[in-house]
Formats: structure tokens, sequence, C-alpha cells
């Protein structure tokens, strides 16, 4: 039985993760910036399930979080980064602060858990640390300009890891799903007042973003039984693509990509200097 860390364990993929590692006989440490909203899983895993406050946006809370886990459990084998913010608005019309704190959240409070528990794995020679990234991190998508830049930030943040730490017997998993059953899009914020030059575009999302919520495909409970086996294999992959959805829409990309590559690869080989400059 191995030891989790999860954060975000309020609602959505990382309370389904929580309870569906403390059932399989796991050990979990559950976070997240108000712990009382933890109380019923805690209660439903008695001896298993721990709750600690974490807010990742802070280096204090994530240092203390860190230090209260180790002093509660022998060891942390499976760190699972979920938390995280949505935002709902073109990128013109992204409010600096609100294109920050998204920013701030899913990049930077992956980063800042990961880094505090790297010295942990690296002394044990052994860990799986999975960050829930996003389709969104695979491709762009009008609307969600600046969360896909932070979706992206952590796919290379973590990829770069994974090459960090593969000797070591760290694995990286990057889970990339597409709509899932959550709070994602109610709690985000947003802006709908779009400049008319926009309409075109973001008339067709908000009509898709406000008949999600309820009606998305992917089940928080089936992920988290998904990253159970994950965690099982010997041989996890770097990339995990989740649903049906994310998966048409990887394949698009990979397409997209491999296109441009091949009808530009004469130019773009007359970047580099002639062999024999």
């Amino acid at each position: 039985m191995a030891t989790w860390f999860i954060t975000g364990c309020s609602t959505g993929i990382g309370r389904a993760a929580a309870d569906a590692a403390a059932a399989a006989g796991h050990t979990v440490v559950a976070t997240a910036r108000r712990p009382e909203t933890l109380a019923d899983l805690v209660a439903a895993h008695p001896g298993r399930v721990h709750a600690l406050p974490l807010d990742v946006t802070d280096d204090v809370s994530v240092a203390a979080a860190v230090d209260s886990a180790l002093g509660l459990v022998d060891g942390i084998d499976v760190l699972l980064n979920n938390a995280g913010i949505g935002l709902f608005s073109t990128i013109e019309e992204s409010g600096t602060e609100d294109a920050r704190a998204v920013m701030e959240a899913n990049f930077w409070g992956a980063a800042r858990v990961t880094t505090a528990l790297l010295p942990h794995f690296r002394e044990r020679r052994a860990g799986h640390i999975l960050t829930v990234s996003s389709i969104a991190g695979v491709r762009g998508s009008a609307g969600l300009g600046y969360y896909c830049a932070s979706k992206f930030a952590v796919s290379g943040f973590m990829e770069a890891l994974a090459a960090e730490v593969g000797h070591l017997g760290i694995h990286v998993t990057l889970v990339e799903p597409g709509p899932v059953r959550s709070l994602w899009i109610p709690s985000g914020a947003k802006n709908e007042d779009v400049l008319p030059d926009y309409e075109p575009v973001m008339a067709p999302f908000w009509d898709r973003i406000h008949s999600l919520p309820g009606n998305q495909p992917g089940s928080p409970e089936a992920l988290a039984g998904a990253m159970l086996e994950l965690v099982a294999s010997p041989e996890p992959p770097l990339h995990f693509i989740a649903g049906a959805h994310a998966l048409t829409q990887t394949r698009h990309k990979i397409e997209r990509l491999a296109a441009d590559v091949d009808a530009w690869e004469d130019l773009t080989r007359s970047v580099d200097r002639p062999a024999d400059a």
C-alpha cells in the first residue's frame, strides 16, 4: 500500500482520487484551503485519511503542509497535483489580476508542491508525481488563453522534471482530461462581455460552457480509478490522455502539427548553416 499526498480535495477530481485511494487501502493526506470541507472524507475512512490545510499559492502554507504530512506518515509515495482554477475570457479582455491568479494556482501551485516534496522523493529514490493538467495543456482553445498557458507551462515543467529525475526512480505523469464533472466551470472567473470582433468565436464558446456543467462526459470517479492503475504500473506514461474528447483533440493536434512540419520542411532546414560553412 502507498501513501498519497493530494491537493485540492474539497470537490471534483481531488475528492474522488482521495476517496478511491483510501477505499483501495492506501493512506491519503488530503489537503484543501478549508480542511473542514474534508470532514466527511476523514469520517468515511477512519485512520486512513488525514486532512491538512493547504493553499498552493502560498509558500509558507506549502512548506507547513509538507512538514505536517511527513510528521503524520512514514513517507509519501505519490503526489497528486490537482488544485487549480479556471479563467474564461478572450486573451485581450482578460484582466491582469485574473491572468496572474490562474498562473499562480495552476502552474506555480503545482511547481511549489512538487519542489517541496522532491528532496523526499530523491532521498528515497522512489515516488510518483501525478499532475492533473488538461486537454487545454495539449492544444490551445479560444476563450481559455491564460488557462491554456498555465497548463502548457505545467506540461513543459513536468516533461523537464521527468528527464531530470527518471534515473532516480521517480515517475512523472501528466493527466490530461477533457471535460470532467466538477466545479471548474461554475467557480472560474468569467468575462462574457466580449468585443464585437470576438463574437463569431466566443458566442459558440459560451454556448458550450453554459451547457457543460452537469453534462461533462468525464467521470471523476472513473478518472480516479485510472490514476490508481497508473500508479500501480511499473512503467507509467509521461502523458495520460483521459477521455474520448481529449483523445480526439490530441490526435487532431498531432495531425495539424505533422502537417505543418511536413509542409514547411524545406524552409525549416534552410535555417541551419550549410555543412561546409
